[in-house]
């Protein structure tokens, strides 16, 4: 009887921590969707951007196929009403994101300043084209804290804009220009233009620029879990489709440290950043906090500190100096440990729901090893050594064998 009892108990009390549980998700549920954008909200953004489009405010290639032709549809906001406007649209039947930190043009800094004259007047002035050009690439030094000397004025906006050199630019052209070198974003993504691992841009209208469309999807994103018998209840992207786009992590991992004249440090690793194409490249597609190396160091050493714990910058972390109470300039992990521990691991660096989760027995305990080696190196007295290029090197071979052994069953 007091057996009874107490399974009646254990129920009641499961049960009531499940309703808990319940109420817990529909509450934050409901807390997330008060704080996303609209539709309504959304399609007056398009809508006043048009309007600026037809008063010759705003320019730009995309422009007509906008506010003219319709041809690019809107379809669905994908961002929080705080944040960068993030809109789903399609395009000639193609999905595309339509994008910009700001949702009016307003919220960016004009090109056209205004003075008072002699007489006393309020005037306004603008630059002529060759000091607009030479005040973009001032921009792009300024935001990547990159000198590129061998790199003419004319080639930084022709990175930038659809732009034919010798041209002149009038004052509306600019303003859409300059409201687009205001978004780190939007230029790192330019910047990257040609390497497959970030999306291509189309081109823009005003502060609006229209990027490719490359969804995490269900590969980089784990399904749910049956807790009694440890499978999930979705259904698994299967391993091989998992492993090369892991594989492909790694080869853009390695396109970071060779690809500019710095290397590019990622500090905001998630699933939700990246996409995957139909060929299952993997492209950034969230690039809100990559920093050159310059500019990584910059931010690091401002911080004081007294533990390490001070110096973390997202996932770039540094060290602290304890006698100085100063963070130190060089960042002491790098990319490779954040994919392996927010990517490949997944939920804190354990191994359940990363991309990498249950892989062929074959390969489970060296993988499981090589991952752990890669998220926590070896250290040697007070100084953590970084993941190693041999550690890449352990997880791709890794991978590949996996994906020749399962070839014949194919």
């Amino acid at each position: 009887m007091a057996r009874r009892t107490r399974k009646r108990l254990c129920k009641i009390v499961l049960g009531g921590l499940l309703i808990l549980l319940l109420l817990a998700v529909l509450f934050v549920g409901r807390k997330v969707k008060a704080h996303r954008c609209t539709d309504q909200e959304s399609r007056a953004t398009l809508r006043k951007l048009c309007e600026k489009y037809t008063r010759n405010k705003v320019t730009g290639n995309l422009c007509p196929d906008l506010c003219t032709t319709h041809s690019i549809i809107y379809k669905q906001c994908l961002n929080y009403k705080k944040g960068k406007k993030v809109m789903l649209a399609e395009w000639n039947t193609h999905k595309v994101i339509l994008k910009s930190k700001y949702d009016r043009l307003q919220e960016y800094n004009s090109i056209v300043s205004g003075f008072m004259n002699d007489a006393g007047k309020m005037v306004t002035s603008q630059p002529d084209t060759a000091t607009f050009l030479m005040m973009v690439k001032n921009q792009l030094q300024t935001i990547f804290e990159v000198d590129t000397p061998d790199i003419t004025v004319v080639e930084t906006v022709k990175k930038m804009w659809p732009w034919k050199s010798g041209k002149t630019m009038n004052v509306v052209t600019m303003e859409s220009l300059w409201a687009l070198v205001q978004q780190d974003e939007y230029l790192m993504m330019q910047y990257f233009q040609g390497n497959k691992h970030f999306p291509k841009i189309y081109g823009s209208c005003g502060h609006f620029y229209v990027m490719e469309y490359t969804p995490p999807g269900d590969t980089l994103s784990p399904g749910l879990f049956n807790f009694k018998t440890g499978r999930e209840i979705t259904s698994a992207t299967d391993w091989d489709k998992r492993a090369k786009v892991a594989l492909s992590f790694l080869t853009f991992l390695e396109d970071l440290n060779t690809f500019h004249t710095e290397p590019l440090h990622l500090c905001d690793v998630k699933q939700d950043n990246y996409g995957v194409s139909a060929d299952l490249t993997i492209q950034a597609i969230d690039v809100d906090m990559a920093f050159f190396e310059t500019k990584m160091r910059g931010i690091l050493k401002q911080e004081n500190c007294t533990k390490n714990q001070d110096c973390d910058f997202f996932d770039c972390t540094s060290k602290c100096d304890l006698r100085r109470k100063k963070c130190s300039m060089h960042r002491n992990n790098n990319n490779l440990q954040a994919i392996c521990k927010k990517i490949f691991l997944g939920y804190g660096g354990l191994s359940f729901g990363g991309l990498l989760r249950s892989p062929p027995a074959d390969i489970g305990d060296r993988l499981d090893e090589a991952l752990q080696d890669c998220v926590e190196p070896s250290e040697y007295g007070d100084q953590s050594q970084r993941a190693s290029s041999e550690t890449l090197e352990r997880i791709r071979d890794l991978l590949q064998e996996s994906l020749q052994s399962s070839e014949p069953n194919r």
